[in-house]
């Protein structure tokens, strides 16, 4: 499916009067997206009647609604941030709108979005990557391909972007965590604020001095859909377009890695592996069992940060808790891609399914053919954590005894960072993996064909593109294509 024209991106008038200006403006679906959109934008300071004004290309903005102010004070810092969202409903389907935020004694600012279809078999594309940074050097773990990557998904003109966890390596930066956080912002929302880029936490979501779970920056800086529970609202939440079904998880609470923030309080890791007790899991198993046994959803794509399967020898290992807990639900529901990050590089699967027997509970090959895979038959598990983040970890584990399989890290209880190296297993699963270092940066475009015959063949292609590093000469580099695969399943409207 072609990429449409790319939409207007953001511009500022002059400002009218001496008030901060709105800024890190992103969208972000409700929990229906063809009808429901919400814009969210922030300020340095307190402002008076935030509100927004809705319109369509070529009308007037005549619809206004006023905005809902979010605080929170940052634990180490002690740096209060405001935050202002929309929650727009009853918006039409695949419809374009005009949009600006503004406030008293600032100019507005401007962008577009368009709803998304409404559920039904209709073509569309998204993109999906990982660990992206802030996009400048100046703050710790972050790049300028932070900022590359966020214009190429531009690019590529997607309905959505899923960026699968490590967001702005704030916790990395303890001393400037919230301006960290501003910075990161402000670089998504050349994108985010024309299209909704739905996220996941990863482990560096996780800050000392953020609440008890850490999530408090992640948490009022995001409005995602509500997925019902009373305490972990925004933390794991689907969303459907078009036949397809999309879960976004939180691997921190199923993974067994210990590789969050260290609250200098106390010397001690910000661990909560396990903190929803279940709930997470049990959700999961619902919203999984209920799209399934309905005919709209052909489709499940989940996304989260933490994987269970990795080669990458700079690995943080195969997770065990991911591999006990998360692997027989998608395996029950038949579950087509798995999305992730974490590793700064790029791997693909064989489809898999059930484990090897006598194994680390291994992820068992159901095919080795590496173009056209029934996903109905084993579930494709993508690692594209090459957003953007200053580190990289292109390099892979190899062959040692020349069985032409390489080795993988499995990490198989708590430990701190990497995995345990003693713990190693054939992988056997490894289909595709992208050691140039020339090219450690890359977005992933995966675009939908619902087919044309009722109960018959759609198809989804997965494009994993290179992203060069941006320089002097050419700021802007185009995305060089790395790696094209198709999956497919039959309709489930027979």
């Amino acid at each position: 499916m072609a990429a449409g024209p790319a939409s207007t991106l953001l511009w500022t008038q002059p400002a009218v009067a001496d008030a901060p200006s709105a800024e890190q403006i992103h969208l972000a679906y409700g929990e229906e997206p063809s009808r429901e959109m919400t814009v969210s934008w922030a300020t340095a300071a307190s402002v008076r009647r935030p509100r927004l004004r809705l319109g369509r290309p070529g009308g007037d903005l005549g619809r206004t609604v006023r905005a809902e102010t979010t605080t929170y004070v940052d634990g180490l810092n002690k740096v209060e941030t405001y935050t202002h969202r929309v929650r727009l409903r009853g918006l039409r389907p695949d419809t374009q709108y005009v949009y600006e935020v503004l406030h008293d004694g600032a100019a507005p600012r401007r962008s577009t979005f368009r709803t998304a279809p409404e559920p039904g078999r209709v073509p569309f594309r998204f993109t999906s990557f990982g660990d992206l940074g802030a996009g400048d050097p100046k703050w710790k773990k972050s790049a300028v391909n932070g900022a590359v990557a966020v214009r190429q998904v531009e690019r590529f003109n997607p309905l959505f972007h899923l960026l699968n966890g490590d967001l702005a390596y704030a916790n990395n930066n303890e001393e400037t965590q919230p301006q960290c956080w501003d910075a990161f912002m402000n670089n998504m929302s050349v994108s985010a604020a024309n299209r909704p880029w739905m996220p996941a936490p990863g482990n560096h979501e996780v800050e000392a001095g953020g609440g008890d779970l850490g999530y408090a920056s992640y948490a009022t800086r995001f409005d995602l859909p509500d997925n019902h529970t009373r305490d972990y609202c925004g933390n794991w939440y689907s969303f459907q377009v078009g036949s397809v079904l999309f879960a976004v998880l939180d691997g921190n609470d199923l993974a067994v890695e210990d590789d969050a923030s260290i609250d200098p309080a106390t010397g001690q890791s910000v661990y909560i592996s396990g903190y929803s007790e279940g709930a997470q899991l049990r959700w999961l198993e619902r919203t999984l069992a209920r799209a399934r046994a309905g005919r709209d959803v052909d489709w499940i794509v989940v996304s989260l940060h933490q994987f269970a399967m990795s080669s990458s020898a700079a690995s943080h290992g195969g997770d065990m808790g991911l591999r006990e807990q998360l692997l027989p639900v998608l395996d029950r529901h038949a579950v087509d891609l798995v999305l992730c990050g974490h590793d700064h590089d790029y791997e693909r699967t064989h489809p898999v399914r059930g484990t090897d027997p006598g194994s680390l509970l291994r992820p068992a090959v159901v095919d080795d053919r590496l173009d056209d895979i029934d996903t109905s038959k084993g579930t494709v598990h993508l690692i594209l954590g090459g957003g953007g983040t200053a580190s990289h970890d292109d390099t892979y584990l190899t062959d040692p005894d020349g069985d032409g399989v390489p080795d993988a890290f499995v990490r198989t209880q708590r430990l701190t960072y990497k995995a345990d190296p003693d713990a190693k297993e054939k992988a056997t699963w490894s289909a595709v993996r992208d050691p140039d270092q020339t090219y450690p940066y890359g977005v992933a475009v995966f675009d939908v064909d619902p087919g044309s015959l009722i109960g018959g063949r759609t198809t989804i292609t997965v494009s994993y593109y290179h992203t060069p590093t941006a320089t002097a000469t050419d700021p802007d580099p185009a995305p060089v294509l790395f790696d094209r695969f198709r999956i497919h399943r039959r309709r489930r409207d027979a």
